[in-house]
C-alpha cells in the first residue's frame, strides 16, 4: 500500500525523531556547550546558570499536573462522560471529526491557553474512541496544532506582559501597550483567522488521502481497559460488609459540601472580576470543584486523582530542563549574541521578519513565552526603535515566533498527551510529523501579515 505524502512525513518523523525527554536532554546539551563556547562565561558560571534554572518552572509544572489531573478525574466519572458521549455523538463522520475537533481547539484555545488543551484533548479522546475510521494520531495532530494562536489570544503570555504595568515594560516602551494594539489589532484577528481556515483545509485533504488508519481501539492498553472494567466489581465485593471507616469513605457529602462552597465562591469571584480573573489557577481551581460536585465519593475522588496524576509525569520532568535551557541562555549573553547579529543585518522593513525567524528559532531551547520575551525583548525593542519599527509589531513579531516552532518542538505537548495519550501507546512522535505542513503554511501567513496588515 503507497502511503500518501502526509503519512510519508509522519512515518519518518516516527522513526527518526527521538522521545521527548531525549529531546529535552539534547538541547540542554547543546544549550551548556553553546553558552561556554560563544560567550565569556566560564564553565562554572553557565553550570550555576542551568543549575539555578531548574527551579524556575517548578511552581508552574505542578499547576499542570495538578490541573490535568483534576481535568481527568472529571472524565472519571459517569455523568461527564455522558455528557462528552452525547456532544461526540453528534459527529457522524471522520472528516466532521476532524475539521470539528480543529475549530473547537482554536476557539478554546484563543479563550486560553490553558483552557484550550483541556477541552481540546478530552473532545478529541472521547470522538476518536466514539466515530468509526478516525486515524487517531491525525486527531491527536489536529487537536495539538489548534493550539497554534492560542498565545496570541485573550491569555496570550507577551501581550498581557507588555499591556501590564512593570519596571520593564517602563524601561522598553516608556510605558504600556493595550491589547487593542496587539491581541485584537487588525494584523493578529485577521492573521488568525486566516490560519485557523488554512489548517482546516490542510488537514481536510490529508485526512481525505489517508491510506491507512489508526484507531484508538489499535492504541488502546488493553490490560488497562480490562483493568479498568473489573476494578468496580472488586470495589463492591470489597464493601459488602461495611465498617464505620467505610460509611464515612463513602459518605458523599463529604466532597459535595466543598464542592459547594468552591462553586459559590467562584460565582463571587468571576462577578467580581469577570474573565480577567481567570488564569492557570482559576482553570486549576474550577477543575477541582467541579470534580469534588460529580464524582461520587472522597476515596473515588482520590483514587482517580492519584491514577490520572502518573499520566502528567512528563511535564513535572522536563519543565524544569527547560527552566535550566532558558536560564543558561539569558545568563550567558548567548540569546542576547544571537538577537545582535541579526538587528545589525535589518532594516525597518526586514526587522519584523527576520524577528519573527529567529524567535522561531531560539523558541526550540526557551519555548516559555515569558522566558524568551524577558531574554529577547531587551535587545529586539531598542532596535525596533532605532529602525522605526512599530512597537506592537515588533512585539508581535516576537509572540509570532514564539509559537511558531511550538509546531515541531513538543514541549508544548505536554498539555495535550496526558489526556490524548492515557490507556494507548500513543506516543509524541506518532503525530507530531503531520503538524510540519501546517508549521510551512503558518510560518508564511504570519510573514505576509507582519509584511502587509495594518496594526
Amino acid at each position: 500500500m503507497r502511503l500518501s505524502l502526509s503519512e510519508r512525513i509522519a512515518s519518518w518523523y516516527s522513526r527518526y525523531f527521538p522521545h521527548d525527554f531525549i529531546f529535552a536532554i539534547i538541547l540542554t546539551l547543546l544549550a551548556i556547550l553553546s553558552a561556554y563556547a560563544f560567550t565569556a562565561s566560564s564553565i562554572g558560571e553557565v553550570l550555576d546558570a542551568w543549575f539555578n534554572g531548574i527551579p524556575m518552572l517548578f511552581t508552574f509544572a505542578f499547576q499542570l499536573m495538578f490541573t490535568y489531573a483534576a481535568a481527568l478525574v472529571l472524565v472519571d466519572t459517569p455523568v461527564v462522560q455522558r455528557w462528552i458521549i452525547k456532544a461526540a455523538k453528534t459527529i457522524k463522520t471522520p472528516t466532521a471529526a476532524y475539521l470539528i475537533t480543529g475549530v473547537v481547539g482554536a476557539l478554546t484555545s484563543f479563550l486560553g491557553w490553558y483552557i484550550g488543551p483541556v477541552v481540546t484533548s478530552i473532545f478529541a479522546r472521547t470522538v476518536g474512541k466514539q466515530i468509526k475510521g478516525v486515524d487517531y494520531p491525525l486527531l491527536a495532530s489536529i487537536a495539538y496544532s489548534s493550539f497554534t494562536i492560542s498565545l496570541t489570544g485573550i491569555s496570550g503570555t507577551i501581550p498581557l506582559f507588555v499591556s501590564t504595568e512593570g519596571e520593564l515594560n517602563n524601561q522598553l516602551f516608556g510605558g504600556i501597550i493595550s491589547l487593542d494594539k496587539t491581541t485584537f489589532s487588525t494584523l493578529n484577528i485577521v492573521s488568525c483567522l486566516a490560519i485557523v481556515t488554512v489548517t482546516t483545509l490542510i488537514y481536510y485533504f490529508v485526512a481525505k488521502n489517508k491510506k491507512k488508519i489508526t484507531s484508538f481501539q489499535d492504541l488502546a492498553i488493553e490490560n488497562e481497559e480490562i483493568a479498568s472494567s473489573i476494578e468496580p466489581e472488586i470495589s463492591n465485593t470489597l464493601k459488602t460488609d461495611k465498617s464505620f471507616a467505610d460509611k464515612i469513605n463513602d459518605f458523599r457529602p463529604t466532597i459535595l459540601v466543598i464542592g459547594l462552597i468552591g462553586f459559590v465562591y467562584l460565582f463571587y469571584y468571576f462577578s467580581q472580576k469577570g474573565m480577567a480573573g481567570l488564569n492557570l489557577n482559576t482553570v486549576a481551581f474550577i477543575a477541582l470543584v467541579m470534580g469534588l460536585l460529580v464524582q461520587k465519593d472522597a476515596v473515588s475522588y482520590s483514587k482517580s486523582f492519584s491514577k490520572n496524576l502518573i499520566s502528567t509525569g512528563s511535564i513535572g520532568l522536563q519543565f524544569p530542563l527547560y527552566g535550566g535551557i532558558a536560564s543558561v541562555l539569558m545568563v550567558s549573553g548567548l540569546a542576547g549574541k544571537l538577537t545582535d547579529y541579526i538587528v545589525s543585518v535589518s532594516t525597518e522593513t526586514t526587522f519584523p521578519i527576520l524577528t519573527f525567524l529567529v524567535t522561531g528559532f531560539i523558541n526550540l531551547f526557551i519555548p516559555s513565552a515569558g522566558s524568551q520575551f524577558t531574554a529577547t525583548a531587551p535587545f529586539f525593542i531598542p532596535a525596533a526603535q532605532a529602525l522605526g519599527v512599530e512597537m506592537p509589531r515588533a512585539v508581535m513579531a516576537i509572540t509570532y515566533g514564539d509559537i511558531w516552532t511550538n509546531l515541531v518542538q513538543p514541549f508544548w505537548t505536554l498539555l495535550y498527551f496526558p489526556i490524548l495519550a492515557a490507556g494507548t501507546r500513543l506516543q509524541v512522535r506518532d503525530f507530531l510529523g503531520y503538524c510540519l505542513p501546517i508549521l510551512l503554511a503558518v510560518g508564511v501567513i504570519w510573514i505576509v501579515a507582519l509584511m502587509f496588515l495594518p496594526i
